[in-house]
């Protein structure tokens, strides 16, 4: 009995552990189609997680001081257990309309991590005070046993907890998320944590009870906790299945949202990343062509140098790479994007078409396919994103340099602010200029400094002029090379 009890107990500690963490991941996936994904963000969320486990195992070793009975112990660790599946469960519905609003009040992304972390904080601290309550419990149980060690209880469930947690923390994005999906996932959490409350208060029946109070709450307690388990789980399954598109057409590394609406008398539809702040491809159906002005430069310019080999980094609606290989099925055209899973969502809810047979996806790293990849291509259009900016692993001095081997013609979509005090936008421009010197060039699509699509290209496209020859660029910016992420300190720290 007691090997069975202890085995019951290290189950509670992985489920607890492995739910905790799968659904911190769940956040930072959800949290990244408002405020991006950076290192600067996990970071920041990953943090708010380890705090919020610290105020956890401290609060439950508080509960423990005046916890007498194992029974009294066991109680405790599910209720706890029960709230932080109520706490997560609330935190899903409140996390979109939460983001959305941060990102209408505050620029800063990080404000908005702090934000997120604390919301599912509060439902991770009640998890992690539960360990402590089961160490109490096995100490209290078995305290007549020469044999027990509380040291040896409490390091047995803290390392079955933290493996929980790694397993939470690998599986979800590796298999979880993209084979089953990002709600399917979020029920399984919640079920498990559930599942974690429901056994301790099983288990409390095992246990001992010489505190004669304890009477008036032996029916009570646990049905209290199976009350709070059934509320959890019901209101997951009830966001789940009315709020699905809220959360967007999901992918395992990005989630794409999808408008249709009336172009100059014609259906078109639109794709974003980040819905209310960006747009990344728009597509009218009837003449089969983007309806962006970067789209129309960006296919003038495949004409203008007259390319029939061309690659894309970055794939979005792939509208643009659409335009071009339907009206010149001749012209073999790859399509470079990390997420894997965006040509099922392109062709069922953007294009609602097979792409072009003269399409080739790739789905990688642009860098990585590059540096195990000599194929030569006459035109490159650069057009990764993270939410509302580039993937700046793009437009380092190293990145561009390895591209121009690859292609003689580069062409790249930026978004930022023409205008000398915006570090951001002057750190692309100067690794342009200094990638490509006198041919770097630059198509501002409107004379003021507001936040706008912004056309580098290593040639004459279009209206473009000479970089050099712009009053807004500041010659002495710093350089963005592989050891400084300048980028990202512009984006996310505001410099």
């Amino acid at each position: 009995m007691k090997r069975n009890i202890v085995a019951a107990c290290l189950i509670v500690a992985l489920l607890e552990g492995f739910a905790g963490l799968g659904i911190e991941i769940y956040a930072i996936r959800i949290s990244a189609t408002y405020i991006g994904s950076s290192i600067s963000i996990t970071g920041v969320i990953l943090a708010m997680v380890l705090i919020a486990i610290a105020v956890g195992y401290w609060y439950g070793g508080k509960l423990s001081q005046g916890t007498k009975t194992p029974r009294q112990a066991l109680l405790k660790a599910g209720k706890v257990l029960a709230i932080s599946a109520l706490f997560h469960a609330f935190a899903c519905i409140a996390q979109l309309p939460l983001l959305a609003l941060m990102s209408l009040t505050t620029s800063n992304p990080m404000i908005s991590a702090m934000g997120v972390g604390l919301l599912y904080g509060v439902g991770l601290a009640f998890g992690s005070t539960s360990i402590p309550l089961i160490t109490q419990f096995l100490t209290l149980q078995y305290e007549s046993d020469d044999n027990v060690d509380a040291g040896k209880n409490a390091g047995m469930m803290v390392a079955i907890t933290t493996i929980g947690s790694v397993l939470g923390s690998t599986v979800t994005p590796i298999l979880l998320l993209p084979y089953i999906g990002l709600m399917s996932s979020l029920a399984l959490f919640i079920v498990a944590l559930g599942a974690s409350a429901l056994l301790c208060t099983k288990l409390a029946s095992y246990a001992r009870d010489t505190d004669e109070n304890m009477a008036k709450t032996r029916m009570s307690a646990p049905l209290v906790n199976y009350i709070t388990v059934g509320l959890a789980v019901l209101i997951t399954f009830s966001f789940i299945f009315t709020n699905r598109v809220d959360t967007g057409y999901q992918t395992a590394t990005s989630a794409w949202f999808i408008q249709y609406f009336n172009y100059k008398g014609n259906e078109a539809v639109v794709i974003t990343d980040k819905p209310g702040v960006s747009t990344s491809s728009c597509w009218v159906y009837e003449t089969k062509k983007n309806c962006h002005e970067y789209g129309v430069a960006a296919v003038n310019a495949v004409e203008q140098v007259s390319a029939d080999k061309l690659v894309f980094l970055g794939g979005a609606g792939m509208a643009i790479p659409s335009e071009i290989a339907i009206a010149h099925p001749e012209k073999d055209i790859t399509v470079i994007d990390i997420d894997k899973g965006l040509p099922d969502i392109i062709e069922k809810h953007f294009l609602k078409a097979p792409l072009a047979k003269n399409i080739t996806f790739i789905g990688n790293d642009a860098r990585g396919f590059f540096a195990s990849n000599n194929t030569k291509y006459n035109f490159m259009f650069i057009d990764a994103f993270q939410g509302g900016r580039v993937a700046s692993n793009l437009f380092t001095l190293e990145a561009l340099d390895r591209f121009s081997q690859s292609s003689e013609n580069i062409m790249a979509n930026v978004i930022g602010r023409p205008k000398k005090d915006d570090g951001y936008t002057q750190t692309l421009l100067r690794n342009w200029q200094v990638t490509f010197n006198e041919n770097a060039y630059i198509l501002t699509s409107s004379n003021d400094d507001s936040l706008q699509n912004i056309l580098l290209c290593n040639f004459a496209c279009g209206d473009s002029q000479k970089i050099s020859q712009m009053n807004f660029v500041a010659q002495n910016q710093a350089v963005h090379t592989d050891d400084i992420p300048r980028l990202d300190r512009y984006y996310y720290r505001s410099l």
